[in-house]
This record gives structure tokens, sequence and C-alpha cells, in this order.
């Protein structure tokens, strides 16, 4: 789209007019003073600058520029960089320099702004035109002046004063930070950056990786959006400061560079909005501010959609900083209106929120035109948005143990016993699995399986309740004897089972006979009356790490509680409250 179709969009002539009436009473003043280069090594360079904005639809040449700045229209900067605003007419600069040396000392002139469309730089010495020199991001990257993510060329200094005029148009921003330095000192700075960036979006990356493999194991969609958050920043970041277009798009023509910046910034605001959403669940609590926020994440999208397909680039870019300012402080609500409720770590949340949004505001502030653009406003956007990063990353490490926690009582809650608080049958089968597996060839171990006697007499004599309090006090008494890696569980109704490791039978004996009499010497009140109980008790195990000839190791844990299992019932056919042993082809008792 032409800077034609952009100026129909804009305000009123009346108020451009009443802009220029004001800007004609402070231009007539005198010239920015010159850049004197014997103090001067690398920085920016705004407060050396003048300017003015053309005022009609047909650009203006060289002779004409000059001829404006020399009747004194123009606007003498006041800080480091220019920042003019949105979709502005294009804009002229001049820039005196004074070498009072005869040292040719190679410098080098870069406005770090990636998206300008159109920048012509004109050097004049003596009245005549020394060099011009044609950029921006409209331009083929292999035409450009130098193979760099900003418009950017190296030049030297004959001695005396030169002046240097610079035309500027484009669609989007029209922020200018411009930067003369020694060709030495720029390129230490590009490195300085380089380093800066990497650690910025090493952190990024990584925990960002990080929740999308904790997403992709536990389904919890704030990890995701997270990640997807993080990302969008990331690839926003590297858009914004001209990296992806060096690299991927240097060719894609003028205004590609707008079009991507606009849509990552999209990108990452949307799901940022979501994933706070969910973190905070404020759904539950804040149903209006939660479909506010919804929607806000969706119209807003759609109308840069409608604005893309009219290929309207300033309605476009306007939806998106009204959406990253919507952004900033709709995370700051959230935060605070989940604090209100009492939602766990919501302080925090609400901190990092207004951290980066101040942050955020600055940078944005700064490149719309209504603070200075420098380096410190221009990277603060990735110092808060990193800070909270951070804060956000803890956040969601509390809620991953929040959920395993959870996790594990639910798991804790399936694999015990209600009424005795002991494994139950599936949990015993988790555990003894999985020792089982790790038997080695000469290892050994037994099954211990105990019953309640005459144990139906009782509930019919005393009821459920009384029978379902002697169990857990059966359960509680066996649990004490039982020794530290032993696993003991209810196996059903009044049956209970031991797993013995590294336990030979005759060793199981002796264990057993343990159990047995810590039931049989007990005392057990019920309704005020004693009542003996006793247990019936069988055990199968090995000898040797050998069970039926075989090593126990390739026996199924099945087959000994089975064997386990014929004992006990042999125990009680002979009497009761007595331990029976499986021999293979022989059983005692």
């Amino acid at each position: 789209m032409s800077m034609f179709n952009l100026m129909r969009v804009r305000p009123s002539n009346l108020l451009y007019c009443a802009f220029w009436l004001f800007i004609s009473l402070c231009a007539y003043q005198t010239s920015a003073h010159s850049l004197d280069l014997t103090s001067h090594d690398a920085g920016l360079i705004g407060k050396y600058v003048s300017f003015f904005q053309e005022d009609a639809e047909t650009p203006l040449n060289l002779e004409q520029a000059i001829a404006r700045f020399n009747e004194g229209q123009y606007i003498k900067s006041r800080s480091s960089s220019l920042s003019l605003g949105i979709g502005v007419r294009p804009v002229w600069i001049k820039l005196s320099v004074d070498n009072k040396t005869n040292i040719n000392t190679l410098y080098r002139l870069a406005i770090e702004t990636p998206w300008l469309d159109y920048i012509d730089s004109y050097h004049v010495y003596s009245d005549e035109l020394v060099r011009q020199v044609t950029g921006g991001d409209g331009m083929a990257f292999e035409y450009r002046p130098m193979p760099y993510r900003y418009f950017a060329y190296e030049t030297t200094f004959p001695k005396g004063e030169m002046d240097i005029y610079i035309r500027v148009e484009t669609a989007g921003p029209m922020a200018i930070p411009l930067y003369l330095s020694s060709s030495q000192a720029a390129i230490s700075r590009d490195i300085r950056q380089g380093y800066e960036y990497g650690v910025l979006y090493g952190i990024m990356l990584a925990l960002g990786l990080y929740n999308l493999i904790l997403f992709f194991l536990i389904r919890q969609p704030e990890f995701g959006l997270y990640s997807g958050y993080l990302f969008g920043f990331v690839a926003n970041s590297l858009s914004y400061t001209g990296q992806i277009h060096a690299v991927f798009t240097p060719d894609f023509g003028p205004y590609f560079q707008d079009w991507m910046d606009i849509s990552l910034m999209v990108t990452y605001s949307v799901l940022g909005l979501h994933f706070a959403r969910t973190l905070l669940r404020t759904r539950h609590y804040a149903p209006g501010l939660d479909k506010f926020t919804f929607w806000v994440a969706t119209l807003i999208p759609c109308g840069m959609a409608l604005g893309a397909l009219l290929s309207n680039l300033y309605i476009s870019m306007i939806l998106a900083f009204i959406l990253n300012t919507s952004f900033v402080f709709l995370f700051m609500v959230l935060g605070y209106r989940a604090y209100q409720e009492k939602v766990n770590l919501a302080l925090f949340f609400f901190i990092s929120s207004v951290t980066a949004a101040a942050c955020i505001c600055i940078s944005t502030a700064a490149v719309a035109g209504l603070l200075p653009l420098n380096d410190i406003t221009f990277k603060l956007i990735e110092v808060g948005m990193a800070f909270e990063a951070i804060v956000l990353a803890v956040l969601l490490g509390d809620r991953f143990r929040s959920t395993q926690r959870k996790h594990e009582r639910a798991e804790r809650f399936a694999r015990t016993d209600e009424l005795t608080q002991v494994l139950n049958r599936r949990g015993f089968r988790l555990l003894a699995d999985a020792v089982w597996r790790e038997l080695s060839v000469r290892d050994n171990a037994a099954v211990v399986l105990l019953d309640i006697d005459k144990f139906k007499a009782i509930n019919d004599t005393y009821g459920h309740g009384e029978g379902d309090r002697v169990i857990h006090e059966v359960a509680s008494r066996l649990r004490s004897v039982a020794r530290d890696g032993d696993i003991f569980a209810r196996w059903g109704g009044e049956e209970f089972i031991v797993l013995l490791i590294n336990t030979d039978i005759e060793q199981a004996r002796f264990q057993a006979e343990r159990l047995r009499k810590s039931i049989e010497t007990a005392q057990f009140e019920i309704m005020q009356s004693k009542v003996p109980i006793t247990v019936s008790v069988g055990v199968a195990g090995s000898n040797k790490g050998l069970f039926e000839g075989l090593p126990l190791s390739q026996q199924p844990l099945e087959k000994i509680i089975s064997k386990a299992d014929k004992a006990l019932y042999e125990a009680k056919n002979s009497g009761r409250n007595q331990v029976s042993f499986y021999i293979h082809h022989a059983s005692a008792s």
C-alpha cells in the first residue's frame, strides 16, 4: 500500500495545519550545532540534528529540502533520537559533521530501526553533492549499502564541515535512532549486542521448551500456552530487531517487515492473554472479565485480518498497538483480580505483570514517538519480559508441583484401602510386581497370606460396624509386627498378604509365627466384651533361590501367591489359628 493511501486515513487537514502552525512558532531558531568528531567516537546523535516533515503529497528533492532548512523551516531535535509516530509523512533530517583533523577515520552511520521502508542519505560538502546512499527494507537486500539488519553504511569525513541530509519514508512507526560510530566501535557494539540477545533468547527458549515438554507430558493447557507465549515473544523480538528479515525475508519487498512485526506482536499478545486466563482460572470467579479478555484477544486480531485483506497497514498497525496495550493492562487487571480472590501466588503474578507492563509501555511509547528512543527504552521491553518470564516460570513450577501432589494423593488413594489405610490389592500388585522384576537368580522371597478366623460369626453376632473395627485393629497390629521392607496389604475381605523380601522359607516360618502370635495374644474388645481373635496363615517361599526346583526369579508371583493360598486353605481345614507351609510335593503344618 502506498503512502498516499495511508494519508487518506489520517486526522483532518485542520488538525494537521494546527500542528504545523505550532511547529512554525518554534521553527525560526538557530540551527543544531555541528557534531565535533574530535570528541565523539560512538553513540546516538539525535541532539545534533534538525528536521522537518514534508507537507505535500509530492516528495521533495534534495534542493528543495536544503532550501527549507536554509529558510529556517525546521525543528531542532532535543532528544537523542527521533520518534514521530505511526503513519506520518516523510521526514528530512540534517546533520552537520565537523572534522577538525586530517585523520580519515572510518565511521559507520546507521539508523537502527529495521522496518523503515525508504531511506536516502546525501553528503554535501562545499555546497556540492559528494555521495548519495539509498537503502531501507523496501530495497532488495543485495542492493543495500551494507549486508546488515539496519540501514547503515561506512564513510570517512573530509577536513572541515560537511552536511548530511537524510530522507526517511515509512508506513510504520517513524522511529529513527541515528547512530554515528567509528567502525571499530560499531563492530564491538554488534558483538556485545549479539551476546545480550543470545542470553535473552537462550533464557526464553529454554523456558519455552521446558514448558512445552511438560505440556506434552501432563496435558495441562497453561504450560502449552506459556510455551507459545515465550516462543511468540522471541519471534517478535527477532522480527522487530531485524534479524528475521535480514536472514530469511530480505527480499520480500516494502511493508513486509511491518506486517511481520505486527503479526508476531499480536501472536504473543493473544497467547499471553489466554495463558493468563488459564493459569489464574478467571472464569471461576470473574466470568465477566474472562469473557472480556477472550473477546479482546479475538476481535482485534480479526480486525487486523480485515485490514490485511483491505491492504490497510495503518489500521492494522493501530489495532496491533491497541491489542499490545490491552495485553499489558489486562495482565495487570487479571493478576490483581486473582489476588483479590486469594488465588495461589497471584501476588507474584501481579508484581511481574506490573514490572513487565511498565517496560512494555516505555518501549511502545518510545517506538510510537511519545518518549525518546534509545538503547535503554528500545530494549526495556525485553528486560521486562525476561523478568516476567522467569517469575511466571516459577509460578508454573509451583502449579506443576501442586499437580504432582494431587496426582500423588490420587495415586495413594487408589492404592490404599479406605478402612485400614494399608495397601489394597492394586497397591500391593504395583509394588510387589516392581520388586519381583528385580529379583536375581539367587534371591529368596516368600508370600504370607493371613485370614481372620470365624470372621463371619463376628459380623453376624456384633454387626458389620464392629466387624470393620476388628479388621482395622488386626491390620494395625499386623502392620506393627511387619518388618521394614516387607510389603503388607489387605488382600480382600478379612484376608491380608505380606511379601517377605530376601527371606527364605525358614525365615518366613519364623516371621509368619510372629504375625500369628501378635493377633492371638492381643486383647480385642467388642461392645465392652473381650473377644478372642485369631488368624490362620499360609506361607509359600523359596530356599536357596529355588522354588519347585527352579530359580524363584523365573517363577511368576501369581504362582507363589496361589501356593500360599493353598497352604492357607490347609491351615483353615486343620483347625485354624496356625501356620501352614507349601512345600513342593508336600505340605506341613
